[in-house]
């Protein structure tokens, strides 16, 4: 179950757009959950989620995987891999803004990120085709299980 979908990106930004895509293409699906699109500011993200049971959070990442590779996360696990750490293309990485909830107690009762590999980031970039594909696998996911929690 997820109660909670923050998409994390910048509109012009090409395969930056990825979290924001997910939460467009949630939102056309009519989507029954909080959606929640972010510019990745580490305290907005925190105070998002601190009062969610689960929450699913969607940035495009580069850690050198071939582009348009989905990682999952479930930041129970631990510590996060260096891949979330200041490899965002925001200027506070999502594992500094995870880690930072941690030690405040403020994580969310689960929390997962789904990291989209990208590589096309500069200003005026379309959204790579390999990227756009691994969005509309997410959102698919993301809807079953949404519609699993919903049954």
């Amino acid at each position: 179950m997820v109660d909670v979908v923050i998409g994390v990106g910048n509109e012009i930004r090409g395969d930056d757009r990825a979290g924001l895509a997910v939460i467009d293409s949630l939102a056309a699906a009519g989507a029954s959950v909080r959606l929640v699109r972010s510019d990745g500011d580490p305290l907005e993200m925190i105070d998002t989620w601190q009062d969610a049971d689960s929450v699913a959070l969607v940035d495009a990442v580069t850690s050198g995987s071939v582009v348009g590779t989905i990682h999952r996360l479930d930041v129970d696990d631990g510590p996060l891999p260096a891949l979330l750490a200041s490899r965002s293309t925001h200027l506070f990485g999502i594992g500094e803004a995870v880690e930072l909830a941690r030690q405040l107690g403020r994580l969310p009762g689960a929390l997962v990120i789904y990291g989209i590999e990208g590589a096309a980031f500069a200003p005026g970039t379309e959204m790579g085709a390999s990227v756009a594909e691994s969005v509309s696998v997410v959102a698919g996911e993301l809807e079953a299980l949404m519609e699993a929690a919903d049954a």
